[in-house]
C-alpha cells in the first residue's frame, strides 16, 4: 500500500531526493548541477537524476541487486573520484527516509502501516550497505589508476635517465 502511494508521488519524491544529493556538493556546483539539464553539459546532475530515479524504482519494485548496483554506481563513481569521504558520499541514501515520510505525512503516523515503513527503512539500509561496497570498489579503482600513472611516470623518467647515461657513455668526447 505504501509503495503504491509513493509511486503516485514519484516525480516530487525523486526531485526532492535529487536536490538533497546535489546539496552535498559545494554551493556553486550544486546550483549548476540543479539548473543545467543537458546531460553533456552537466554529467554529474544527469547521473544523479538517473541514478536516484532508478534507485527509487528498485527500492519499491523488488531490490534487484544488479539494478541497484548499476544505479548506485552512476552516483557513487563520481563521488569517489571527487574524494568525498564515505559518510559524505553515501549520506544521500539516508536522506530518502525523511523525504518518503514527508511525501506521505498522514501515512507515516498510521500505526497499521508501521510494518510497511519498517520494511521500507530496512530496504534503504540494505541499499546503503551495498553502496558502501560500490564506493569501496570505486575508490580502489581510482587508487589503482593513480598507482599505474605513477608507475608510468617513473618508468618514463628511468628510461630517459638510461638514455642519457647511455649517450654519455657512448660519447667518445665525454671524459671518463
Amino acid at each position: 500500500m505504501i509503495g503504491d502511494l509513493l509511486k503516485a508521488k514519484k516525480g516530487a519524491i525523486v526531485q526532492r531526493w535529487v536536490e538533497a544529493v546535489l546539496t552535498t556538493y559545494p554551493e556553486e556546483g550544486a546550483v549548476l548541477f540543479q539548473k543545467q539539464q543537458d546531460p553533456f553539459a552537466n554529467p554529474v546532475g544527469h547521473s544523479v537524476r538517473e541514478g536516484t530515479e532508478g534507485l527509487f524504482d528498485s527500492i519499491l519494485d523488488g531490490m534487484d541487486p544488479g539494478d541497484l548496483r548499476q544505479h548506485l554506481d552512476r552516483i557513487i563513481r563520481v563521488r569517489a573520484v571527487q574524494q568525498f569521504s564515505p559518510s559524505r558520499a553515501l549520506s544521500f541514501l539516508f536522506s530518502l527516509k525523511p523525504i518518503l515520510r514527508g511525501a506521505l505525512p498522514e501515512a507515516s503516523e498510521e500505526p497499521a502501516l508501521a510494518g510497511e515503513w519498517a520494511e521500507l527503512d530496512h530496504r534503504i539500509d540494505q541499499v546503503a550497505l551495498l553502496a558502501f561496497d560500490v564506493y569501496a570498489e570505486c575508490r580502489e579503482e581510482v587508487s589503482q589508476l593513480r598507482i599505474n600513472e605513477v608507475k608510468r611516470q617513473v618508468a618514463w623518467v628511468l628510461e630517459k635517465l638510461n638514455q642519457r647515461d647511455r649517450g654519455v657513455a657512448d660519447d667518445p668526447a665525454s671524459p671518463d
